[in-house]
């Protein structure tokens, strides 16, 4: 398989430890088998180019409305998939999500540097599914932490295919992504290194972005994700300031008015009305 050169610096112990420590954890555990019942998904497998299974789940909901294909945090566990996609069944949204290679049911060894190859077979088996069963609705990639990263960079390989972009918790230079998680850069060598180069791709990519961010946020700050939103292009590209207790507890806090955001930021893309105006203490922080 081809690998991104650039990203295999970041193929360290110490790295694939941390972002993946939650691979095989909960994952059809009594606790999270309770939460899955709320939600039905049909599994689909894509297949890497050297031959590992990349396992993913389909929460369908209307064929007519927004497909996002989701890519989860470092801190996602099964439960916080199942409660994402209840949220969004419940509005229409349909969620299909992707297992990074050896983490829950993907093959394979945990590997940063094979994480755009088996977005891209993800995306193309979503694909097929979505001509197969004649969807019609959007597609939309959306991204957490590390998963933002990932989103970023299948967005850019599809602009045409995409309506919007979705970044949560999403970070603009790597070195800051790293150092913020504690992970000590300067012995690993890889001070002043940028290989996801976040930036440079959100420069290339024309479509509206939706960031939420958690003012709150200690890994990046939100002084440090606006950067990276300037380098949208498109004039609809929003930052919404969550008033959470830390980037992961940002859906938790904000609660049905997390799906109304982002039901209202997509809606704006398919040319809809916007939703009656919330009231002033129910609304996000909008910059």
């Amino acid at each position: 398989m081809a690998i991104n050169n650039h990203l295999s610096q970041l193929d360290h112990p110490e790295i694939i430890n941390f972002f993946f420590r939650n691979r095989k954890s909960s994952y059809g555990t009594g606790e999270e088998s309770c939460i899955a019942e709320r939600a039905t998904a049909v599994a689909l497998t894509a297949k890497s180019s050297d031959g590992i299974s990349i396992h993913c789940r389909i929460f369908s909901g209307i064929p007519e409305e927004p497909h996002i294909l989701f890519f989860p945090a470092e801190y996602d566990r099964e439960a916080d998939i199942i409660n994402l996609a209840n949220g969004f069944g419940q509005i229409g949204i349909n969620l299909i999500t992707m297992d990074y290679r050896g983490c829950w049911h993907s093959e394979g060894k945990p590997s940063i540097s094979t994480l755009p190859q088996d977005a891209e077979v993800f995306y193309h088996a979503v694909k097929d599914w979505y001509d197969t069963h004649q969807r019609t609705g959007p597609l939309v990639f959306m991204g957490r932490s590390l998963g933002s990263a990932v989103a970023l960079n299948l967005a850019c390989q599809h602009d045409d295919e995409s309506m919007a972009l979705i970044m949560e918790s999403a970070f603009d230079l790597t070195e800051g992504f790293l150092v913020g998680n504690g992970i000590r850069i300067n012995e690993l060598g890889l001070s002043g290194k940028n290989p996801f180069s976040n930036r440079s791709k959100m420069s290339n990519y024309s479509k509206a972005v939706l960031f939420l961010h958690s003012h709150r946020d200690k890994v990046i700050s939100l002084n440090q994700i606006e950067w990276l939103v300037a380098e949208s292009r498109s004039k609809a590209t929003q930052l919404q300031i969550i008033p959470s207790q830390c980037r992961e507890d940002i859906a938790a806090k904000a609660g049905s008015l997390y799906f109304a955001v982002i039901q209202d930021f997509l809606n704006r893309r398919m040319g809809r009305r916007p939703s009656r105006r919330r009231k002033r203490n129910d609304q996000l922080h909008t910059p």
